[in-house]
């Protein structure tokens, strides 16, 4: 069980932050059940409410500091995807982005930035979608590394680069 105040990633509103557990929070809910009242980190306008005891919403605890550190040392080594039919790539990254998992994201995003830096020297550009993927990558692997390792979101890419030109 989760705790108020502690910060979770929730399937579909990337990090939370639960903000209260209650029974019943909105009216029509039953009574006899809890509630994790989620705030999404992306959007301080929505709520999210989940019952306590629901196994079928994919919720799990976000990267401790020491996780988190280990990830940023890992991230050399994690291997991009290899797949040249547009297709079947768009869908390894649906399913990699499903897994709602660090180094799958870390993936995502070198894959993506590589293949920008091989079309972009033979003058192409890579789609939208796969742009898209990345992006989301970034915000969720971003926002989760800032609160493990206590420093702001905008500043993680310049972090992560300067980490690992450390390590080479």
């Amino acid at each position: 069980m989760f705790e108020r105040e502690e910060y979770v990633f929730h399937e579909s509103g990337g990090v939370c932050k639960i903000v209260d557990i209650q029974t019943a929070p909105l009216e029509g809910m039953p009574r006899d059940r809890e509630y994790y009242v989620l705030k999404p980190l992306s959007d301080p306008n929505s709520m999210i409410y989940i019952p306590v005891d629901s196994d079928k919403i994919f919720l799990r605890r976000l990267l401790s500091r020491a996780e988190a550190e280990e990830l940023l040392d890992r991230i050399p080594f994690v291997r991009t995807i290899e797949e040249s039919n547009a297709k079947l790539l768009r869908a390894k990254y649906l399913e990699l982005m499903k897994m709602h998992d660090p180094v799958e994201w870390v993936r995502v995003i070198k894959t993506v930035y590589l293949r920008m830096n091989a079309q972009t020297l033979k003058s192409q550009r890579i789609s939208d979608t796969e742009r898209s993927f990345a992006e989301n990558a970034k915000r969720h692997l971003y926002t989760e590394l800032a609160l493990a390792l206590e420093l702001p979101t905008d500043r993680m890419e310049d972090y992560i680069t300067e980490h690992i030109q450390k390590m080479a």
